[in-house]
């Protein structure tokens, strides 16, 4: 679960804790009973946070501002007024190479929420959007579809938080007019093709075990040559798949998650420095230091006073303005964070 923090001298929040398990998965603290969120937020390429993938649909308009993205190997730029589309379990992220500040409203929202009340014709659609040359990632500004998703987003952001039967049907409907929009306007071809979105999903799963280990073990040394014993394979063959699965090398995904354990506890504990990086798998305090900085942007003890002057909130609660007189609903991804 991702943890809010919100600064003693201003409304910002940011994320404390990049909250995404060994298996690369963020999880979203959604409402059970309604898991959509809509959010007004900051990206900085001065917080870049490690690449993730979610089983949520994700869509970020760019009110001002450039963002670069990285999916897997592929790097994308996103403009200001630009809209910005992920439906698929693809490792993503908003990399150093963004502007220093750039501010978006995004619209999350798990499907399994209308899956029930719209049947094999939502399938249909999730199917339709899942494919390897589907969907394209990146919509022009001032596009008709650009401005659809956006006056879409507006009344659904006024029912929320949905806490009664009306209006968790009616943020359904505006969902369900979204999504017919997207398939109308992007372009896409719609043939029933689901391969591409079965053979990522068995790739992942495939590698399970080697995710399960390294949340078990990532405090002591795991090599290369280690990981592929551990899914029966050559190290060449090892390397290509993982990359391919993933984005990352072996060694920047390993990383990438001891740095992730390492915020948590320089946020939640009074841990030495030097031993938070020998708690997380690295080998001494210089070379923790040197990729915690490449990493984020920041220095260990940098991210540990930040944290010190938040107040954090923890999953489930909300902070005072979730429920603003616009109805606001406020939160942020790893290494973002929000600006009224």
């Amino acid at each position: 679960m991702a943890a809010l923090a919100q600064s003693e001298d201003s409304e910002d929040y940011l994320v404390s804790t990049s909250q995404v398990n060994a298996e690369g998965v963020h999880v979203w603290p959604f409402d059970p009973l309604c898991p959509v969120d809509v959010v007004r937020h900051r990206l900085s390429g001065r917080h870049p946070f490690r690449m993730n993938r979610h089983d949520y649909f994700e869509f970020v308009f760019l009110k001002s501002g450039s963002v670069e993205w990285q999916i897997h190997d592929a790097r994308l730029c996103q403009n200001e007024g630009e809209l910005f589309v992920m439906t698929t379990p693809k490792y993503h992220r908003v990399t150093e190479h963004s502007c220093s500040e750039a501010y978006a409203e995004s619209l999350f929202f798990h499907p399994q929420m209308i899956l029930a009340a719209w049947g094999s014709d939502f399938q249909f659609l999730c199917d339709l959007f899942s494919r390897e040359t589907g969907l394209p990632h990146i919509f022009p500004a001032q596009s008709r579809l650009s401005d659809e998703i956006v006056n879409l987003t507006g009344p659904i952001l006024r029912e929320l938080p949905a806490r009664d039967a009306r209006a968790r049907l009616t943020v359904k409907t505006y969902l369900k007019m979204l999504l017919v929009q997207l398939m109308t306007l992007s372009g896409v071809p719609v043939e029933p093709a689901a391969e591409g979105h079965d053979r990522r999903r068995a790739a992942l799963d495939s590698f399970k075990p080697l995710f399960a280990l390294l949340e078990e073990q990532y405090r002591e040394s795991i090599t290369p040559n280690e990981a592929a014993r551990t899914m029966h394979m050559s190290p060449s063959n090892f390397r290509r798949a993982f990359r391919l699965v993933t984005g990352q090398s072996f060694v920047a995904y390993l990383n990438h998650f001891r740095v992730a354990k390492a915020q948590e506890l320089l946020t939640g504990t009074e841990m030495p420095i030097a031993e938070v990086g020998l708690e997380t798998g690295f080998c001494d305090q210089s070379y923790f230091g040197m990729i915690f900085r490449r990493l984020t942007q920041t220095t260990p003890r940098q991210y540990r006073e930040r944290s010190r002057r938040m107040v954090v909130y923890e999953s489930g609660r909300e902070p005072a303005t979730r429920t603003t007189s616009r109805g606001a609903s406020w939160k942020s991804e790893p290494g973002f964070s929000r600006t009224a």
